[in-house]
């Protein structure tokens, strides 16, 4: 049976949701501007194209978090938490990722972000925030071959 997106509001009002909000999320359709998202089975929203960081089909359930309700009432959503917890969730991911690697990567700051994206579906940027966190905590090494777990 198809689900009919027809009902979802397409504008809300400014005090319905809070910045960050974490909502239930189900990808309806793809666009030019990125991915348009029911929200809690009641509005619309869209996760802009240059946030995506992984494959998505239509009838996928996600977490989401609202980024803002813009002054027409329209809600742009993110994928990824604010970026304070989704730095400190993504230092879990690449420990994860290193320790599944015998505690080396080679992945460090001159990686490209098309790669990063790939292994970790994160921007380059939240990458080396998060193995910059990593590495003033002193659990890695940075090196001009990739990223190594301190023993």
């Amino acid at each position: 049976m198809k689900k009919d997106y027809s009902n979802l509001k397409e504008t809300v009002g400014p005090d319905v949701f809070a910045k960050w909000q974490e909502v239930d999320a189900e990808v309806y359709a793809f666009t030019d501007l990125g991915i348009k998202v029911a929200i809690n089975d009641e509005y619309s929203g869209l996760v802009y194209k240059n946030e995506v960081y992984a494959e998505y089909r239509k009838g996928q359930k996600l977490k989401a978090f609202i980024k803002c309700v813009r002054e027409d009432g329209k809600i742009d959503v993110s994928l990824q938490p604010d970026k304070g917890r989704h730095v400190f969730s993504t230092t879990d991911k690449i420990l994860e990722q290193l320790e599944k690697a015998g505690g080396k990567l080679r992945f460090n700051d001159a990686s490209s972000p098309e790669d990063i994206k790939n292994k970790f579906q994160i921007s380059k940027t939240v990458f080396k925030q998060a193995i910059g966190r990593l590495y003033k905590q002193r659990r890695i090494k940075i090196t001009d071959k990739g990223i190594e777990l301190v023993k």
